[in-house]
């Protein structure tokens, strides 16, 4: 029987680092199998990291330190609730995060920008433990008042069911209603990303 692996594995096995161009330089060639998520992580994250827009973490192998066994970007960003969406959604939004009682028109969130898994490693429940890793993070080690985690998914079966499992939930599910919210017009439908959030307090912790 498939038993996924843990926070505590992960960490036995891998090292958490921040990415610069020393240790990119250092490592072997990363590829999750996406060119384009590629080419972010080895070029584009860089250039965020300086102009103070976000930050890149690796994941490498212990007994192989230039191994990249996985690689996600993190920025601060919030959950904006405009007159853009529609009542249906905010409502039930409000309802599932009790925040009904808020007058808040934002929510502090930290958007996952970038998450990939190198392919010689995928199927080894690597990248869900990375989530966890990073729910974790933002439960018990909270230094801003972030109560979500947000991603714009990569609008395909496989990723959204990744995020799915993980507990993510569409902050609108109809697509055409997250188009209007995002300012996109319906021709442009199928959308390529989707909005989903993660709410932290639905994570319990010890105390």
């Amino acid at each position: 029987m498939y038993s996924p692996m843990t926070v505590e594995q992960l960490l036995s096995e891998c090292d958490l680092v921040r990415l610069t161009e020393e240790k990119l330089a250092d490592c072997k060639p990363f590829s999750c199998g996406e060119g384009d998520l590629d080419e972010l992580f080895t070029k584009d994250c860089l250039v965020n990291q300086r102009k103070l827009l976000g930050k890149t973490y690796l994941f490498c192998l212990k007994n192989q330190p230039d191994t990249i066994v996985t690689a996600f970007s993190l920025s601060n960003d919030s959950i904006r609730l405009t007159n853009r969406i529609a009542d249906e959604y905010k409502e039930q939004f409000l309802d599932d995060t009790d925040l009904r009682d808020k007058t808040l028109k934002r929510f502090p969130a930290v958007l996952i920008g970038r998450l990939g898994t190198n392919k010689d490693f995928a199927g080894h429940g690597y990248g869900t433990a990375i989530m966890d890793f990073i729910k974790v993070l933002f439960r018990t080690n909270n230094r801003t008042g972030c109560r979500f985690l947000i991603v714009d998914a990569l609008n395909r079966p496989d990723t959204l069911h990744y995020y799915e499992k993980n507990g993510f939930r569409y902050l609108i599910a109809d697509e055409r209603l997250e188009a209007k919210y995002m300012g996109i017009g319906v021709g442009h439908l199928p959308l390529n990303t989707r909005l989903m959030y993660f709410d932290l307090l639905k994570l319990k912790v010890n105390s």
